[in-house]
């Protein structure tokens, strides 16, 4: 019986204090989690929220001269004490402050337009920091003036060509036509409007611009994502590139990269081997983003670009991405010469040497000899 007692007795003891282990073991799990996921994040082991971004808005719209002023506030005076705060635009530092207020002034002149990513980073003196992200949109602080031009000459068109690409050389105007089933390559006299060599491209390819360097003929494609290169004078294709998942438009070069449109506000820089992204350019007047950006001509370092479905041509700084300018080609095409199938202005080509643009549009049966008044902004 006395055996029995102890035995029990002891069990008892054994089962109290594994009892006291485990709620011992439970209460220190419990503390180990609050730790890990608190319900306050200002003291997160690792992160901290302690100011507030005041200004600008994210997707505010600025001029480019504006002053943009990054404000903040410190949310409380009973979270730890801020070290510094760093200031980025585009991934570059611009400035770090040290002391309330914690403000900078951003100074946008001479900058470029279109999207800019401002990062504002804080740090603390335990440690922690934190970090806020906006997005601003820069718009050009030039209002683009009207170029002035003279009509100089009318010539005839082959008002079957579907015209995506125009190029003035050697005396001939090469050009690049569209639609499914009647996409070509044609090299055409100007005179005449006839063509002295043509290729067809594949009924299932729909051709768009093209421009011809160092003696290539370079050629988009309008969904396909392929681009070909061309011998120019034989039209013997050496070469079939593909390119990132958009439309192909408008093209030209500036001597060393090929440009490009996509119908969008942004001009993509593409290395010509294999038509590899250099960079983009984004597309603003005074009034905001230029889009349907379309056929392309890059003359005395401004590029021309038509917008789709309007008779309107714009000159583009290539660093920046301003409207410097623009043309306006209303009317060029008389109601006496269009015809059932008629579509929209698109064709620029370029001959240096008279400074003289030709001009034609989609099924147009005219081609047109224009020379600019003055300089090019």
């Amino acid at each position: 019986m006395h055996f029995l007692r102890n035995k029990l007795f002891h069990a008892g003891c054994l089962f109290t204090i594994l009892l006291a282990v485990s709620f011992g073991c439970g209460q220190k799990g419990l503390d180990k989690n609050h730790a890990d996921n608190p319900v306050n994040p200002a003291v997160s082991p690792d992160k901290i929220h302690g100011i507030r971004l005041l200004s600008p808005e994210n997707e505010q719209l600025f001029s480019i001269g504006d002053q943009i002023t990054v404000k903040l506030e410190k949310i409380s005076d009973s979270l730890p004490e801020i070290d510094s705060i760093v200031f980025y635009m585009d991934g570059e530092k611009q400035f770090t402050s040290y002391r309330e207020p914690y403000d900078y002034y951003f100074e946008s002149a001479g900058g470029r337009v279109g999207g800019r990513n401002l990062r504002v980073l804080g740090f603390y003196r335990d440690g922690r920091k934190e970090y806020h992200n906006i997005n601003i949109t820069l718009k050009s602080d030039i209002t683009p003036g009207f170029i002035q031009y003279k009509l100089v000459n009318t010539r005839p068109h082959d008002k079957g060509a579907y015209t995506q690409g125009l190029i003035f050389e050697d005396g001939y105007l090469y050009e690049g036509t569209g639609q499914w089933t009647e996409s070509s390559l044609r090299k055409t006299e100007i005179k005449t409007g006839d063509p002295v060599r043509i290729m067809n491209l594949p009924d299932d390819i729909f051709g768009e611009g093209i421009t011809i360097l160092d003696n290539k003929i370079y050629q988009l494609t309008y969904k396909s994502q392929v681009g070909f290169v061309y011998e120019k004078e034989s039209f013997k294709r050496i070469q079939k590139v593909y390119y990132e998942n958009r439309e192909g438009w408008g093209l030209t070069h500036d001597g060393e990269n090929l440009i490009m449109s996509d119908g969008s506000h942004r001009i993509y820089f593409l290395d010509p081997e294999y038509f590899s992204e250099i960079r983009q350019l984004e597309v603003y007047d005074n009034n905001g983003p230029v889009s349907r950006l379309n056929e392309l001509e890059y003359i005395e370092g401004r590029i021309f670009a038509n917008i789709y479905g309007t008779e309107e041509i714009m000159i583009i700084d290539p660093v920046s991405g301003k409207v410097t300018g623009k043309l306006n080609m209303q009317g060029l095409l008389k109601e006496e010469d269009k015809h059932r199938r008629i579509d929209v202005f698109n064709g620029i080509a370029w001959d240096p040497e008279n400074r003289i643009l030709f001009l034609t549009g989609k099924y147009w049966p005219k081609l047109f000899e224009v020379r600019l008044q003055g300089s090019i902004p």
